[in-house]
């Protein structure tokens, strides 16, 4: 109930009490006594009382839905952060997470519209993301979109190396970088599997395959005894032509 909606009633109650209270004397059946002013003073007390506790449990209920977990509960989740959207791509087997019922919906009025913010979410966290209406990537967080305005998350995970792009990089624990080789770590360009959904209800929009950075080099240092290969990954314009390139949603209801 919005807090308009219940001052309303609230307002309405103490009127029609107060109507019952003070309609005249004339208007009662034969024979019934009149309310001494004592009783009218008992009838203004209770009236005061109950108007108080309402107002009260009013104004407790407005400010707990001003907590975040409180009106999360009752509306629905309201991503609040850029980072919050990498729950949906925490499955990790390709089907989306648990999505946010108060995001921004995939269904714009105008179909032709493809200006769609989005983000990118790479190791768990939002490594790209864009209001969809400017041609290059956001220079700072003010200018990267409103979390309550994402319609679409992209699920960024490796799936290998293009072929031909490893290099082996060696690496020594010694002095100043010399001394015998410790460990060896190879460096590929990356290959990506994106599933994107939708940020509000989780369906799946497409799934496409992208590829990392070109350049491919050793890294100037590595945690000690790692061994893993390091990919590059996309950069903010890869993400951009995918978004660009997914077809427009269609209104509801068509077919």
């Amino acid at each position: 109930m919005s807090w308009s909606l219940f001052a309303a009633l609230l307002a309405g109650a103490v009127v029609a009490a107060a109507a019952v209270g003070l309609r005249p004397s004339a208007l009662r059946p034969a024979g019934t006594r009149t309310p001494r002013f004592r009783d009218t003073r008992r009838l203004a007390r209770r009236l005061l009382g109950v108007t108080a506790a309402l107002g009260l449990a009013g104004l407790l209920s407005w400010a707990l839905m001003l907590l975040p977990p409180v009106n999360d509960a009752v509306l629905g989740d309201l991503p609040r952060d850029l980072d919050d959207f990498a729950r949906l791509c925490e499955d990790g087997s390709g089907e989306s997470g648990e999505p946010f019922p108060r995001a921004a919906s995939y269904r714009p009025q105008d179909p032709e519209d493809r200006s769609r913010p989005w983000v990118a979410v790479e190791d768990d966290r939002a490594a790209h993301a864009s209001s969809g209406t400017v041609p290059e990537e956001p220079v700072d967080r003010d200018h990267e979109p409103s979390p309550e305005s994402v319609q679409l998350v992209m699920c960024s995970k490796v799936s290998g190396s293009v072929p031909g792009t490893e290099i082996s990089c060696s690496y020594t624990n010694g002095p100043l970088g010399y001394g015998p080789v410790t460990q060896t770590v190879e460096f590929a360009r990356g290959r990506y599997t994106v599933d994107v959904f939708e940020a509000r209800n989780g369906e799946r929009v497409a799934t496409r395959t992208l590829r990392g950075d070109s350049e491919v080099q050793c890294a100037r240092l590595v945690t000690a005894g790692e061994s893993e290969p390091r990919y590059t990954t996309p950069g903010w314009q890869a993400y951009a032509q995918l978004a660009a390139d997914l077809p427009s949603p269609r209104p509801d209801g068509a077919t």
